[in-house]
């Protein structure tokens, strides 16, 4: 198993931002969790789960969750609201019997079709299809 650490992404302005390993999975169905904590409460921390799990029909499954909400000052009360979030939630499913050398190609074809593929990135920014 991939030892949980902190995750250093790079935002829109190509700044680096550390999401903190604020808990490791504990092994199967459980969740590892990361925050970036930028701002005043944790409820509106940028957070990143992943779980995994066998599936019971000869493969596993990984699902790997982005929640981003925004905050701010509530002007009758001058305490921190947490509005709505962007969600993201990808499953990928590893059949036991896929070929090892195939396995890099495709977390590849997926990691760079989020980073680099305009449409991709427009859809998700908009959450509208790609027409």
């Amino acid at each position: 198993m991939p030892q949980a650490t902190d995750l250093v992404i790079q935002n829109a302005a190509a700044v680096n931002k550390t999401f903190t390993l604020i808990n490791p999975a504990a092994g199967d169905n459980a969740i590892a969790t990361w925050w970036l904590r930028e701002g005043t409460i944790n409820g509106a921390f940028p957070k990143i789960t992943i779980l995994a799990r066998a599936t019971g029909n000869n493969s596993r499954k990984s699902i790997i969750k982005l929640d981003v909400p925004y905050s701010y000052t509530d002007t009758t009360t001058s305490l921190t609201k947490v509005g709505s979030a962007i969600s993201a939630v990808v499953h990928v499913t590893v059949p036991n019997d896929f070929p090892e050398s195939l396995k890099a190609d495709a977390v590849a074809y997926l990691k760079n079709t989020i980073a680099n593929v305009a449409i991709v990135q427009a859809v998700m920014k908009d959450g509208v299809p790609a027409t």
